[in-house]
């Protein structure tokens, strides 16, 4: 097999998503460089932690980017300006010898390159899996949430070998570029007979832009769905550690947890995509709130009796719900907005969740160090899990007036033209489809 026929391999384009989300998300290794930079520099920990959140920020602006971007440039170009920004904002922080230059090359340079990076893979493969959102999606993401154990281990092994941090920075970027060099040749359009493959279970609905998904009840009722249990699992995630030794735990006992609560998050992504491959959209919006109602009340009750072996493995599954929660957003934004205006609309949702994953770990603390403890915190979870049910639940519904109101779009296509022009509903959206935009871009 030529080079040229591995390039226009779906699975093959989907291995190389896997492995660049991997080197991109760097963010997610910024645990590992905490001690050294606190020690040569004096910084406080709220001062350093600070630098996740402002990347976290720009990961959720750097999703919405691409969207407009990939209008009037090509999702090549749109991946080499997120390249630049990771490689410029790594290579940058070797020279740091000020806090706020850390906020500028790690949070902000690599939090938007992150970000736009990860809805260039997400687009670009999802056009190639039409019969597999799901699933692709899923493992997509599982590579973006194992960052901070591959990475973290990189990046930790390169810290303590003589080159220590500053030139730890310098060879994360230099493997980055190299990574993104191979991995461009694999963004392209894929060929109509795969752009015309659909779900088995759900038919792609409407094809929106995102001035009109954000006018959609099933848009906000799916935020909410997403947001609510995600943020209260965020919060979990942050603290967990503390919450272990808190009711007893062990220190390595706690450890141990936490690293099952990673994999958890990891490996639930390509779980929950094909969870929602198998039972369909409507089933999985109900399914994983009521499994997640199940251990957030399992969680309280360790927590309450403390019974550290116990909250140990519902850790773990916390971490499993969490991840399949991540896994869902591109494939039902895909299956019911369309695969044009893929990357406007899921963006907009990154940028819905960023509050969530901010507040709910502050709100976390503070009823910690009101309380002493993590018990009041532990009650209010099933209350989210029982809003994302009623939401998951709320969502069919919605859809069906949704398709209604605009009329189901083409099969498979979901407004992305292949060779022809197709003329939207007047009541909707108005406008023509791109004769040439396969699937939103110009790869």
């Amino acid at each position: 097999m030529s080079v040229a026929d591995i390039r226009k391999n779906r699975y093959a384009i989907l291995v190389c998503g896997i492995l660049t989300m991997l080197m991109f998300s760097t963010i997610y290794a910024w645990s590992i460089f905490i001690p050294p930079l606190e020690a040569e520099f004096g910084w406080t920990r709220s001062q350093t932690s600070l630098v996740f959140s402002v990347a976290m920020i720009g990961l959720s602006f750097g999703m919405l980017s691409i969207g407009p971007l990939s209008k009037v440039l090509s999702l090549r170009t749109c991946f080499v300006a997120s390249t630049s920004l990771i490689v410029a904002g790594l290579f940058s922080c070797q020279f740091i010898t000020e806090l706020w230059q850390l906020y500028l090359f790690y949070g902000v340079c690599c939090g938007l390159g992150s970000g736009m990076s990860y809805t260039v893979w997400t687009t670009n493969t999802l056009a190639w899996f039409g019969d597999k959102v799901g699933f692709a999606s899923g493992v997509l993401v599982m590579g973006f949430g194992m960052g901070a154990l591959v990475l973290g281990s990189l990046a930790s092994a390169l810290i303590y070998s003589p080159l220590g941090w500053r030139l730890a920075f310098v060879a994360i970027a230099a493997l980055a570029l190299v990574e993104a060099l191979v991995a461009v040749s694999f963004i392209q359009e894929p060929p109509p007979h795969i752009a015309a493959l659909k779900p088995k279970r759900d038919a792609v609905g409407v094809s929106l832009p995102g001035s009109r998904t954000v006018r959609e009840p099933s848009f906000w009722l799916f935020c909410i769905w997403r947001s609510v249990v995600m943020g209260a699992g965020g919060a979990v995630i942050a603290e967990a550690s503390v919450m272990m030794t808190g009711i007893g735990s062990s220190v390595a006992f706690a450890t141990a947890a936490v690293g099952a609560l990673g994999l958890g998050n990891g490996f639930g992504r390509p779980l929950g995509g094909i969870l929602y491959d198998r039972i369909g959209q409507n089933r999985t919006l109900v399914v994983l709130p009521a499994l997640a109602l199940a251990v957030s009340v399992g969680m309280a009750a360790a927590y309450w009796f403390e019974v550290p072996w116990l909250f140990a493995p519902f850790l773990l599954v916390e971490g499993l719900l969490y991840g399949m929660y991540a896994a869902i957003n591109t494939s039902y934004m895909r299956t019911t907005f369309g695969q044009r205006d893929l990357a406007m609309n899921t963006g907009i949702s990154a940028v819905v969740l960023a509050p969530f994953n901010l507040v709910f770990p502050l709100v976390a603390a503070a009823l910690f160090e009101w309380t002493g403890g993590y018990e009041a915190f532990f009650v209010i979870v099933p209350a989210f899990a029982l809003l994302s049910l009623l939401c998951g639940a709320l969502c069919k519904p919605a859809n069906v007036r949704l398709q209604e109101k605009y009329g189901v779009a083409e099969p498979a296509l979901a407004g992305a033209a292949v060779g022809e022009t197709r003329e939207r509903s007047a009541d909707g959206v108005g406008q023509r489809a791109d004769r040439e935009a396969g699937v939103a871009h110009r790869a």
